[in-house]
């Protein structure tokens, strides 16, 4: 028996695809983190992955209607100055790591490959676009936050465990996103 989409918008019938194996695999996650027969650890671990999952269909969703909106492969980052034919005029002898130069300023835009987009990005071209609010942007950021803590090395305090609150305000963001993108 076909299974209908929870994503049946979503016009790229590989990335619709996508989307259902990983919500499926959310379900499943949800279904044994909610068992008793589990330590708080590994019920912690189960929400971790959770998580990821759900911060994948958020960033997948956003990247998906970025995409509908700008209708281009390569995406403008940001502008920025870039210093050309730099030449020293003078040294200053009170501090000898600053110098007076003369350069060629020159405004130049950072591109990059809409699909090479990392999530971090994706939202703050969201927010450029008007895809989604300020509010949204800031939460998107904090599922962003919990689902970076996978990268151990970079903690600067103690893993903590995953809360059913963690997941709630997760699959919050994740309803929220959902709702934008279908406008």
């Amino acid at each position: 028996m076909k299974k209908n989409s929870n994503f049946p918008f979503i016009n790229d019938s590989i990335l619709r695809k996508n989307l259902d194996i990983v919500f499926d695999h959310i379900i499943e996650l949800i279904s044994v983190s909610e068992s008793n027969k589990y330590e708080d650890a590994i019920i912690s671990s189960f929400r971790k992955t959770i998580i990821i999952y759900t911060a994948i269909i958020i960033e997948a969703l956003l990247l998906w209607k970025l995409k509908e909106k700008v209708k281009e492969n390569i995406i403008e980052l940001k502008e920025d100055w870039k210093y050309k034919d730099v030449r020293k005029i003078h040294a200053l002898e009170k501090n000898p790591l600053e110098e007076i130069v003369w350069c060629k300023r020159i405004k130049e835009a950072e591109k990059k490959k809409i699909s090479k987009l990392n999530l971090v990005e994706t939202n703050r071209l969201c927010k450029k676009y008007k895809i989604i609010t300020e509010n949204d942007f800031r939460n998107v950021e904090k599922v962003r936050t919990l689902r970076n803590r996978l990268h151990i090395g970079g903690l600067k305090k103690l893993e903590k465990g995953y809360t059913k609150n963690d997941l709630e305000f997760v699959f919050g963001v994740a309803k929220r996103t959902k709702e934008l993108v279908l406008k």
